[in-house]
């Protein structure tokens, strides 16, 4: 697919799938009508609302009523933390008035988008927690435990790091969430869980037994269209809207459904499914052989290149790397002009951040790459990449 170039960076963005370039043209015409119109155009592009919300839902063991289409993960991720706190205002769970805040959980190593959307609500008088995470990634569950307090309205530990891959024990933490709220009343809704699962595209994902309350998903990161991902929403959670206007998508999310948009991404999760195999684990597995061959050779390069993070609990396509002495930018530019796309952090950083996940984690930010992978990547891009370092250290 990409000829002359080696990309190695599917973390920041996988490349739209010709299939579902293919169904986003198919429904390109449905681009003029508006499904909440009686017209016939309009009774149409509200059937294909319909079924490409059935298959989101499906993809996640879900209901299509739970499903809110966003513009991407960082709309879905500000909805879930603002629209959670809000409804919590509304129902008195927590009253700022009367010096109640509404209280956060997320941990240190959260996108961008939790973490200043969080940063936002601390501003306007919110109370947040920002966990810690050792040096693999990962979060303490005893220092979960003893965060949650009696205004804790809500969790937000992503399921996999989009740095260093490493994965949360989501399902131990929406154990951890559940009892405390049974602890508070059989009545008690809050503290809820939110997930970002943008990065966990070789994860199952079943909601029907992952514990959640709602999650988010991303196009962009599923070989999908950009500028279209959805939040799901777990019947009766409390939760308001943070854009108004038109009440589309259950009245959480205001403005006109992007129908050729949807229609791709419902395509792109449904080819994910399949891509899974009889075994489920068909392309992970080719995946993980991809970075374990990768590892392997790279440390042939220089055998001081350590591997940041936890390979036995991380994602298959995410590895980040630390070589000693190097300039990771300039090592970036110079892999760049030899045709090799990769990157030294977060896309959604900006310029001047260092990568606080590295920092998190003890690791030199200035001297560490992160490589991706999937579904295009051959072992002949890996045995080129590796000889293209190999002579630009």
């Amino acid at each position: 697919m990409f000829k002359s170039r080696i990309y190695l960076d599917y973390a920041s963005l996988t490349p739209i799938d010709p299939r579902v370039t293919r169904e986003v043209k198919a429904y390109s015409s449905f681009s003029y009508a508006n499904p909440s119109s009686l017209y016939k155009e309009g009774v149409n592009a509200k059937k294909a609302l319909a079924e490409g919300r059935q298959k989101v839902a499906d993809y996640l063991h879900a209901h299509a009523d739970e499903i809110i289409f966003t513009s991407g993960g960082t709309e879905a991720n500000a909805l879930a933390l603002e629209g959670v706190g809000r409804a919590a205002v509304r129902a008195g769970f927590v009253d700022p008035i009367n010096s109640i805040k509404p209280h956060y959980i997320i941990s240190s190593i959260e996108h961008s988008s939790i973490i200043e959307t969080a940063n936002m609500l601390e501003k306007h008088g919110c109370e947040v927690t920002r966990l810690s995470v050792d040096q693999n990634g990962t979060i303490s569950l005893d220092e979960l435990k003893k965060s949650i307090k009696p205004n804790t309205v809500l969790v937000s530990i992503m399921m996999v790091n989009n740095e260093i891959g490493s994965i949360q024990p989501i399902k131990e933490i929406a154990k951890i969430v559940r009892d405390m709220r049974k602890s508070r009343g059989t009545d008690s809704k809050y503290p809820l869980l939110h997930t970002d699962a943008a990065q966990a595209l070789y994860e199952e994902i079943n909601m029907q037994n992952l514990g959640v309350d709602l999650l988010t998903l991303d196009g962009s990161k599923v070989y999908g269209p950009r500028g279209i991902g959805a939040l799901y929403v777990r019947r009766n959670t409390p939760i308001e809207a943070i854009i108004l206007g038109g009440g589309q998508e259950s009245g959480l999310r205001s403005g006109t459904e992007n129908i050729p948009g949807i229609m791709g991404f419902a395509k792109a999760l449904e080819l994910k499914q399949k891509e899974r195999g009889k075994e489920g684990k068909s392309e992970s597995e080719r995946v993980a052989k991809l970075r374990t061959y990768f590892i392997d050779e790279i440390k042939k390069v220089r055998s001081d290149i350590k591997v940041n993070g936890d390979l036995s609990n991380s994602a298959p396509h995410i590895v980040n790397i630390s070589i000693p002495g190097i300039d990771n930018e300039f090592l970036l530019f110079k892999l760049d002009a030899k045709g090799i796309a990769c990157s030294t952090k977060s896309s959604c950083l900006r310029d001047e951040d260092e990568s606080y996940v590295l920092k998190s984690i003890g690791a030199n930010s200035a001297t560490s790459l992160r490589f991706s992978f999937g579904r295009w990547t051959t072992f002949g891009d890996i045995k080129r990449a590796i000889k293209i370092i190999r002579l630009a250290l």
